[in-house]
């Protein structure tokens, strides 16, 4: 491959060496494989002729090692809807990246160029997501459109960490197969700095949880209401909300006190979604159930065999251990919001549903039993996510431990 170095002139002088006159480098590329034309790079506005060999001696290299990528115009928002549009992977993992995609990405940082698009463009998308990015009233893009809302980005809160770490997520697997795919030289999302998964994982979980005292409180105060088993099954075994929707009696052994997660039930833009695995190969899994569970559970079942006999329709065949006074399933954002109702109503600070695995988690470790059984029953991929999540509760726990043995050494 040839290259040329030629000089030209500007009407500016530059401001270090007050020349008027700039470098501009040339390269073959491969002729074009439909026409069989030649084929130039170009790129102009070097200061002096060394910089310019040097970055002509660079793409040159490039070129013959078969790793050059030609400039390309088009805009970010462009590629990631075509990408979008492309994808093969779950529908709940396809509703995250559309989210992330459409409304956290395109409307901050759509408008750049592909191959312009820099680390620090995404850092400042990244701060700019946890300073303003949930959504608030009908707005939904957190201060880029909301001038047809009349709001500001002021009036949005930040997103959590966890929620910015899906959209580096979406947006790196979104760059990576641009570039598999020849359309960028590098993932800028590699030099990128995202919140770090410790973060992401373990400021929701010390957030959005009850204290023991503060879920007995709940459990009293709903002992009455028909989603009461729910209640009592997430809190006693941290089980996912999607896992408690999607369990059914065949999988349930009241006799030995055990139970078995092998689907799960989402909800996609209004439809539900069935899988029938979960998560990961550890969220397929068998968990004991202590005494007071299994007996809410049987009184459950009587429940829902009166609800059985007293329904004048067909009773779905589905064997869905939580169902309506109809024997549909209930809904996972209607249970959502359910929960969110009776912990306004029992005066309690708003956790969500999935706070009661969060609780779970924390007070089985403070009780004493050990992560990697812990890590099992939530169905952890690893040990090592239960610790990264929940290594707040091991950092009370030393300070607690250092007070004690303190209070050994010198006494009280």
């Amino acid at each position: 491959m040839n290259g040329t170095v030629d000089r030209y002139r500007v009407s500016t002088k530059h401001p270090e060496t007050g020349r008027y006159d700039r470098w501009r480098i040339r390269w073959d590329l491969s002729p074009d494989p439909y026409t069989g034309r030649r084929r130039q790079g170009s790129q102009r506005g070097f200061v002096t002729r060394k910089a310019a060999d040097a970055a002509l001696a660079d793409k040159i290299g490039q070129v013959n090692a078969g790793t050059y990528v030609a400039p390309s115009r088009q805009r970010l928002a462009v590629y990631l809807a075509t990408w979008l549009a492309g994808l093969r992977v779950k529908p709940t993992t396809l509703d995250n990246y559309r989210t992330a995609v459409e409304v956290h990405t395109i409307p901050r940082v759509g408008g750049i160029a592909l191959e312009a698009l820099t680390a620090e463009h995404v850092d400042g998308l990244y701060r700019e997501l946890e300073r303003h990015g949930r959504a608030a009233g009908t707005c939904r893009t957190a201060g880029v459109t909301c001038k047809a809302n009349q709001c500001s980005p002021d009036e949005h809160a930040g997103l959590a960490p966890k929620s910015v770490r899906h959209v580096h997520t979406m947006l790196r697997k979104a760059l990576q197969d641009a570039v598999e795919r020849g359309y960028l030289g590098r993932n800028v999302c590699d030099q990128a700095n995202p919140p770090t998964q410790r973060d992401a994982r373990g400021r929701r979980a010390r957030d959005r949880s009850w204290t023991l005292d503060q879920v007995r409180r709940f459990l009293d105060k709903t002992a009455a209401d028909r989603l009461a088993p729910v209640w009592v099954l997430l809190a006693t075994t941290g089980l996912r909300r999607a896992e408690v929707l999607g369990l059914r009696w065949s999988e349930v052994d009241l006799d030995r006190g055990r139970l078995r997660i092998s689907q799960t039930i989402t909800e996609v833009r209004g439809r539900l979604i069935i899988q029938g695995d979960g998560k990961s190969d550890a969220a397929e899994r068998s968990i004991g159930l202590d005494t007071r569970t299994i007996e809410t559970l049987r009184r459950w079942k009587v429940t829902q065999a009166a609800d059985q006999l007293s329904w004048p329709g067909d009773w779905p065949t589905h064997g869905l251990v939580f169902t309506q006074s109809n024997g549909q399933g209930y809904r996972p954002k209607r249970l959502s919001s359910q929960f969110t109702t009776a912990s306004d109503a029992a005066g309690l600070p708003r956790i969500g549903a999935h706070g009661l695995r969060h609780s779970y988690a924390t007070a089985a470790l403070r009780a004493g039993v050990s992560p990697e059984v812990v890590s099992k029953r939530l169905g952890h991929a690893s040990v090592v996510v239960t610790l990264s999540i929940y290594a707040h509760v091991f950092e009370q726990d030393d300070q607690a431990a250092a007070e004690l043995t303190a209070r050994a050494i010198f006494g009280p």
